[in-house]
């Protein structure tokens, strides 16, 4: 009679490990698209007329960046964006920690951002598309 040997045969091994791989990346890539998925599309027009009434809020936003206004080495840089959905440009903050490094302009983002004080939007964060 053959006695097994412990060992795990390679070819399971060259089998799992890409699976495994697979598996993990399709759940990243969902968990990703739930979290965005949650948050309402920014409502450009309410926050044209009267953004204290959505103060504190989260919202997605995709835009392209049209200009750079400020930037401030460790803060953070400022940026005129143009929504992919209409609409004229709005101002948004993006901070060092979000990213803010190495945006050029005409490049497109989902972002997601928060509504602060005097309507300041402040980018969480970023993805390029």
């Amino acid at each position: 009679m053959r006695r097994r040997s412990g060992k795990i045969q390679p070819i399971l091994i060259a089998f799992l490990i890409p699976l495994v791989v697979v598996v993990a990346a399709v759940v990243f890539v969902v968990a990703r698209k739930r979290s965005r998925g949650s948050l309402e599309v920014f409502p450009d027009a309410i926050y044209r007329s009267a953004p204290d009434n959505i103060l504190g809020n989260r919202y997605n936003l995709d835009a392209q960046l049209e200009s750079q206004l400020a930037w401030d080495e460790g803060f953070g840089k400022l940026f005129a964006v143009k929504p992919v959905n209409g609409g004229g440009e709005i101002s948004v903050f993006v901070p060092d920690e979000a990213g803010a490094a190495n945006l050029n302009m005409g490049q497109r983002f989902h972002m997601t951002v928060v509504v602060k004080d005097q309507g300041l939007l402040r980018v969480e964060s970023l993805d390029k598309y």
